[in-house]
């Protein structure tokens, strides 16, 4: 596979490229150049990553050098802990310590990676900085295929992946779409894919009852269920306030245990700290 298509050939700011991406970069004007010098602010024109809590996007400098053509997918392999600890100055370190955690995050939230790809002008490991001639910004979603949280071995692939998580309505085929009733035969009311994606990936593919990891599927996804505390039938909302991911033994328990009506109020309290623990990204909705 021909690299060649990925080439920067344009000298443009990282501002503007960010700015292309969703994220508001109103904020690089406050500094004393103003306005006028806004891409020069050395707050963030130096940085190495970017993120968007409401957007739920993390963007990357990443070095056309270091692309790499694997098992038919273009990736980038990184570990910024080593970088960090190697690194000639201490705005280094900190630049790929916090690249590295949005990394974890990328990988632990299952968030899209926009990839800013930068050539030229690279300095070695004993240089204080490097100053790229030229950037694109790939058209292209990239997403964190592993990170290892021992090493903090990291493999970036260009594209979007097949669903990490999946639950009972993936498999079963439900018709997805905003939480409404349907009259049928009987009523059948459908599930936010929006919502339920948020859950899946709030959970990390563990249950969020009991902490035992859902099972792989055939194709490599792991399967929890998501569960409404208040059913839709009573007029529960359809929202990330009221909907848990949970291993099948404690989805049933939900439904069926003796000690249903306690479980729902315990699972409420759950669902707010866990979203309490996640803010700000807390507020999506099936918007």
């Amino acid at each position: 596979m021909n690299l060649e298509f990925l080439k920067p050939s344009d000298r443009l700011r990282v501002m503007d490229l960010v700015e292309s991406t969703g994220i508001d970069v109103g904020d690089w004007s406050n500094f004393k150049g103003g306005v006028e010098k806004a891409a020069s602010n050395p707050k963030y024109c130096y940085e190495w990553s970017y993120e968007d809590h409401n957007m739920q996007v993390i963007v990357l400098n990443l070095w056309y050098e270091n692309l790499l053509v694997q098992d038919g997918e273009i990736v980038q392999k990184l570990n910024l802990r080593e970088t960090a600890k190697n690194a000639a100055s201490s705005p280094q370190s900190r630049r790929a310590t916090k690249m590295d955690f949005s990394l974890q995050k990328a990988a632990r939230l299952n968030w899209p990676v926009r990839v800013i790809i930068c050539d030229g002008g690279r300095r070695d490991s004993s240089a204080t900085k490097s100053s790229a001639d030229r950037r694109l910004l790939d058209i292209e979603q990239w997403y964190v295929k592993s990170y290892s949280s021992d090493s903090g071995d990291c493999v970036l692939v260009r594209g979007v992946p097949t669903d990490l998580f999946i639950d009972q309505f993936n498999i079963e085929g439900l018709p997805a779409g905003e939480a409404k009733k349907k009259e049928s035969i009987t009523s059948v009311y459908e599930r936010s894919p929006q919502v339920r994606s948020y859950i899946l990936k709030r959970a990390g593919g563990f249950c969020e009852w009991c902490g035992q990891e859902g099972f792989k599927t055939l194709s490599g996804s792991i399967y929890l269920e998501t569960h409404h505390i208040q059913p839709l039938s009573e007029d529960g909302s359809d929202t990330v306030d009221n909907v848990v991911a949970l291993c099948p033994n404690h989805h049933r328990e939900a439904h069926f245990g003796v000690n249903a009506v306690q479980f729902r109020k315990e699972l409420a309290d759950r669902v707010e700290k866990l979203n309490k623990s996640m803010q700000p990204t807390a507020n999506a909705s099936a918007d």
